[in-house]
């Protein structure tokens, strides 16, 4: 993705150190250098994230309740939970992207879009293409998947344009997707099955749920793959 309108890229010392250690990975492309990326990134996000991640944690934590509530109690009787009595009876993809639309607020500002890119890449992984699908889901594989794609996602906001530079788009793709994979190991080795069964879900709010899982992944990120002093 390219730099979004109104992004401005961060400027506190641990973006600088993140900054400093993608472009000696880019340099060096050796493994020793992409885990000091990954393990640079996670610090900044956990001291100084390019946005405060709340519309996110509600945004995914109303997708966590919204197919819990199917799974409990029907389509029908959730979309009244849910205020959108009016959608009853239409497409169940439709459905789906007014529901994506509403939780993200239509994108209407950069962290409400990088939410929005979150959740619909989340769903697109998963298949989910409809509320039938998404009432189908596991709810610990939709919620390791939407947190993976935000940080995936907020990872490319920030380096994107460095990644491409001086280079042509295949090769950007090539770095960007080993990038990718290097950080979602980091996280489902978190947001693993059983380190989800310690997740109290009956006691906690959906958008909390999120929000703690989201803090661990940038935790995990910066720990995972150790680090050095470049």
């Amino acid at each position: 993705m390219g730099t979004s309108k109104g992004y401005i890229p961060p400027t506190k010392p641990e973006w600088s150190s993140a900054k400093r250690a993608v472009s000696s990975f880019l340099r060096n492309r050796d493994e020793e250098s992409k885990e000091n990326a990954i393990h640079k990134f996670g610090e900044a996000m956990s001291s100084a994230g390019i946005v405060s991640g709340s519309t996110f944690s509600s945004a995914a934590g109303n997708i966590l309740g919204f197919a819990q509530g199917i799974r409990e109690n029907g389509l029908d009787n959730t979309l009244v939970e849910f205020g959108r009595e009016d959608l009853i009876g239409k497409k169940p993809d439709e459905i789906l992207e007014e529901l994506i639309y509403q939780f993200t607020n239509n994108s209407s500002t950069l962290e409400d879009s990088l939410a929005s890119d979150a959740l619909s890449q989340a769903l697109e992984n998963l298949n989910i293409e409809t509320v039938d699908d998404l009432g189908k889901v596991e709810i610990d594989a939709l919620l390791r998947e939407m947190v993976a794609d935000f940080v995936i996602i907020s990872f490319d906001l920030v380096f994107d344009e460095k990644m491409g530079k001086g280079r042509g788009q295949a090769e950007k793709e090539m770095i960007l997707k080993e990038m990718h994979t290097f950080i979602a190991d980091a996280v489902y080795s978190f947001l693993s099955q059983e380190e989800l069964k310690n997740v109290d879900f009956a006691n906690m709010s959906a958008s909390s749920v999120v929000k703690n899982s989201l803090d661990e992944a940038y935790r995990i990120c910066a720990s995972y793959y150790g680090g050095n002093n470049q």
